[in-house]
């Protein structure tokens, strides 16, 4: 039995050298991309990678200086995105390494063109992880956003990514898609995909100088603006920013934003509510006559945070006239951004669809096409809002008495 255990261990020691990760990769042998775009330029694709500049980064470390840029893009073309990412290695010295990109930007050519095909190969490179955001280019291309130096943060896609997400937490008009979020909505009955829209504030070849991120007062900024709208896998409009908050509110993606409302008995000013939550639940039914009918229930609480008028805001009256200002804002705006999705458009982006073919698939299955009958159905939005806290000063500093 001992020379059994003996052999055992013997077996085990001898394989342990024979261990080893066999798809390692030196960091010396790659090229870090953080951002890739993607444009659609004579009947071809061209790529853009934005490659992390390792001695800019280990000199900051260091505390030495090293004029150089923190980053370096490289552009190629090929009949497709990975033909022209081959073709890249003969321009960039290492191998590419897409382990930590942080955004996909898409042309607004290539988006309108379709999506589908450039989005096949990235969600099959096994490099790639999906949690980078994906926008669209509005008004110029993928490469153009990509060669823009930024300010606070020295590598623009790091910048752009943070960005997305602070303006997500506080704004309602953006939103962070990711490449799992987009492909899932591309295969969902009943909802198109709609992607952030990123545009250049100023003269793009000003952005390029590193100069521009070295300002007090930046010459070019690039800007989140409005949101893509997409019918299966082609872009067919922009959101604006009132319709982008619908959507998002619609999808229970807000987490805080603000919005404001005239003063309560008619006085001049302006109160500002800071939305602190805000949840929705959407029934669907079938009419007698067949048509599907909708109602949104929107709940949402609220703070106040600022207020322009000599109102007393511990006054329940006050408080629920302020309410319902807010409350009425709300079904206003969410109603005509839901009746311009029919009418204009003529495009289910919020989803609607795949509520019915969730509550009633049998309905659902004897649909052919469902953005018909979506432009003709009816659609209720109701809201309640509560008022969760006043802030800390009672009294309107700007009409404080002075004893």
């Amino acid at each position: 039995m001992g020379r059994v255990w003996a052999f055992a261990l013997l077996f085990v020691l001898l394989a342990l050298p024979l261990t080893g990760c066999w798809s390692r990769h030196e960091l010396n042998d790659l090229s870090i991309v953080v951002g890739l775009g993607i444009d659609k330029f004579n009947d071809k694709y061209k790529v853009t990678s934005q490659i992390v500049n390792p001695a800019k980064v280990a000199s900051k470390r260091d505390g030495g200086q090293n004029l150089s840029s923190p980053v370096v893009t490289y552009e190629e073309e090929g009949a497709t995105v990975p033909e022209a990412l081959a073709r890249m290695t003969v321009k960039a010295p290492r191998r590419m390494y897409f382990a930590h990109l942080r955004m996909l930007v898409i042309g607004e050519e290539l988006a309108r063109e379709g999506v589908g095909k450039p989005l096949d190969f990235i969600s099959r490179n096994r490099d790639m992880r999906t949690d980078f955001f994906i926008v669209v280019a509005r008004h110029s291309s993928a490469s153009q956003i990509l060669k823009m130096n930024s300010a606070i943060d020295p590598i623009p896609s790091n910048n752009l990514y943070t960005k997305l997400e602070t303006s997500d937490k506080l704004w309602a008009a953006t939103g962070k898609i990711t490449l799992d979020k987009m492909i899932e909505e591309l295969f969902k009955e009943g909802k198109n995909p709609v992607l952030t829209g990123i545009e250049i504030l100023g003269d793009p070849n000003q952005g390029k100088k590193q100069a521009n991120g070295q300002n007090v007062e930046p010459r070019v900024l690039l800007q989140y603006s409005g949101m893509a709208i997409f019918n299966v896998d082609r872009m067919v409009d922009w959101l604006d920013e009132n319709d982008a908050k619908t959507f998002n509110y619609l999808q229970n993606s807000v987490k805080e934003t603000t919005a404001f409302v005239p003063c309560p008995q008619k006085k001049p000013g302006n109160m500002t509510a800071q939305i602190v939550r805000s949840r929705n639940r959407i029934e669907t039914k079938i009419s007698n006559d067949g048509q599907p009918e909708i109602d949104v229930y929107q709940n949402t609480q609220m703070d106040i945070s600022d207020i322009e008028c000599d109102v007393d805001v511990l006054d329940p009256k006050i408080q629920e006239e302020l309410t319902e200002a807010v409350n009425q804002k709300i079904i206003r705006v969410l109603s005509a951004s839901v009746r311009k999705s029919q009418t204009t458009l003529e495009l289910d982006y919020f989803g609607f669809g795949d509520v019915v073919h969730r509550q009633n698939p049998k309905y659902w299955r004897k649909i052919k096409n469902w953005n018909n009958v979506y432009k003709n159905m009816e659609i209720r939005i109701h809201s309640h809002v509560d008022l969760r806290r006043i802030g800390t000063t009672l009294q309107p500093i700007e009409h404080a008495k002075v004893e």
